[in-house]
């Protein structure tokens, strides 16, 4: 068997073994290692490579023999981490495990590299994989970005899918590379004031006791990151490393209500909440509300001198994450003395609670913190942004007033969406978002896929996601936001990749944009698809 052929100008590789650099011997089973097997698709036939998901397959060096740019497209299911020589990092690439495709792999210039192939192999993250063909497009070098995606990938969730070595970072930040997104806004362990620093005074550690894990990927995040400790790595500085490598800008971001972890996550509520019930905020009857109050001065500090500490990484910017934090304040003693010094008299309880007035003087004291922010960011070089949900009315009830923030410049660009309670009519309706545009900042719309977080994106429908993207840009807003951006692009990296681009979504709206090709398999392995199939015999 040849082991590649050409079709419409594209290259399929179609027997994987011949390719491999070295001497393969095939396991004796793919529960040892990688095995080879014979398949027959609807259009060729081929030899992939397979292997199970505990196996202990070592990563394959296949020798392509292509010279020039070409974007590699890869048949496999359910996972690959696929990488080139002289990379330090890897991209893992998802499939779907009901179907046999194609995905594509970002473009590179594949003159005298080789590509290596692993399985998702780890201790917190074991998958099987199964390898068709790969086949290879000639392209262009990548196009000029037009920096104007811009994603969060959370610090949190990274660990909680389990992580065994710094090089496993890579993968969350390399599909980013040659791409519309220009920046990352990423939450050092998810957000609240922890670290993994032994010296800092002013955050708790990342990593909880296993008394208080709950759900798998609560064992998951504390088991990665003790293997981070354990290896002398500090995460930050591994996720500021790849940033520069891909030119890529870096905004950690700080979930401002990060404070009380609910039941049955007791063990995230922070010892600065802990210690110190009279900073928490409480409602128009003095009743407590499971929050920490950002009108008191003292909740102000501590936040201060743990950015302070954010401040060595040397990133770009500094993001305040208030669609996950909401109320910042309510009707706190310094809230009730602000309001008597503003009006000459205290406010009534509760007719007044969310009255104009007291709107204000929340709003007021909640940009004297932001103020404070940016004095301590700018004076490192750097930027402050925010995370905001699109229902801005509400936001004003718990003490953010972005039209405010924006006008006395406190604010270098907000990403709108993903929002809990926001939902898809206000996430599509841009015409306040261009408002906050007009006050001097930039703005970036979008959010997530998730019901709970407002559902900016369509999940399934690209055509649905293309409209809304075109719809921001033509709107003169700044570009797109991504809230957990791998949830949102799923499969579709390589278009999501250049949804910044006008002539793109005007491809996708047509319906010109080639649709994912499905291929029928007729035999796999000896087993041969027909009426007197032997699917089900064992």
């Amino acid at each position: 068997m040849t082991t590649s052929r050409t079709i419409d100008g594209n290259i399929y590789f179609t027997d994987l073994p011949a390719l491999i650099v070295g001497d393969f011997r095939p396991a004796p089973g793919p529960g040892a290692g990688w095995i080879s097997f014979d398949y027959e698709l609807d259009t060729f036939g081929g030899v992939g490579l397979a292997t199970g998901a505990l196996s202990p397959a070592e990563p394959l060096a296949l020798d392509l023999g292509l010279t020039g740019w070409h974007r590699l497209h890869v048949a496999h299911s359910p996972a690959i981490r696929m990488w080139l020589d002289g990379e330090t990092g890897y991209t893992q690439v998802p499939g779907d495990p009901s179907t046999v495709r194609d995905y594509p792999f970002p473009a590179a210039d594949y003159t005298g590299r080789k590509l290596h192939i692993a399985p998702a192999h780890g201790s917190d993250e074991a998958n099987a994989l199964t390898l068709f063909y790969l086949r290879a497009e000639p392209c262009d070098s990548p196009p000029s970005s037009h920096r104007n995606l811009v994603a969060t990938d959370d610090g949190h969730g990274v660990f909680y899918s389990g992580m065994d070595t710094p090089r496993d970072i890579s993968r969350h930040l390399y599909q980013f590379r040659d791409s519309d997104f220009f920046r990352v806004i990423w939450g050092p362990y998810g957000g609240g004031t922890l670290d993994l620093r032994h010296d800092s005074t002013h955050s708790d550690s990342a990593i909880q006791d296993d008394v208080h894990n709950y759900n798998p990927g609560e064992w998951k995040f504390n088991r990665a990151l003790r293997r981070m400790v354990a290896a002398g790595v500090d995460p930050l500085t591994e996720v500021r490393r790849i940033t520069r490598e891909i030119d890529l800008e870096l905004h950690f971001y700080f979930r401002v209500g990060a404070f009380y972890g609910p039941f049955p996550h007791m063990g995230w509520t922070r010892d600065f909440y802990a210690r110190n019930p009279q900073w928490r905020c409480r409602d128009e009857f003095g009743d407590e509300v499971k929050r920490i109050s950002y009108a008191h001065r003292a909740v102000q500090d501590h936040v201060l001198a743990y950015f302070e500490e954010l401040m060595e990484y040397e990133a770009d910017g500094l993001c305040l994450a208030f669609n996950r934090g909401l109320p910042l304040m309510v009707c706190e003693d310094p809230v009730l003395d602000a309001f008597k010094r503003k009006h000459g008299r205290p406010p009534r309880l509760p007719e007044e609670v969310d009255s104009p007035e007291m709107l204000d003087v929340r709003g007021e004291l909640m940009d004297d913190f932001v103020a404070r922010v940016q004095q301590l960011v700018e004076s490192h070089g750097q930027v402050v942004s925010c995370i905001a949900p699109r229902d801005f009315e509400r936001s004003r009830l718990y003490g953010l007033n972005l039209e405010l923030l924006i006008e006395r410049g406190r604010l270098e660009s907000v990403m709108v969406g993903a929002g809990h309670g926001d939902d898809p009519p206000i996430n599509t309706d841009l015409a306040p978002v261009q408002k906050l545009k007009a006050l001097g900042t930039k703005i970036y719309s979008g959010g997530s896929t998730c019901p709970a977080h407002g559902a900016a994106w369509d999940p399934d429908d690209l055509i649905v996601r293309a409209k809304h993207m075109a719809a921001i840009l033509d709107a003169g807003l700044d570009g797109g936001y991504f809230w957990d951006a791998e949830s949102v692009i799923g499969y579709e990296w390589e278009t999501m990749r250049r949804f910044g681009d006008r002539a793109l979504l005007d491809r996708i709206i047509k319906g010109e944009w080639p649709p994912s090709s499905e291929r029928d398999t007729l035999a796999i392995g000896g087993f041969v698809v027909d009426r007197y199939s032997p699917w089900n015999a064992y």
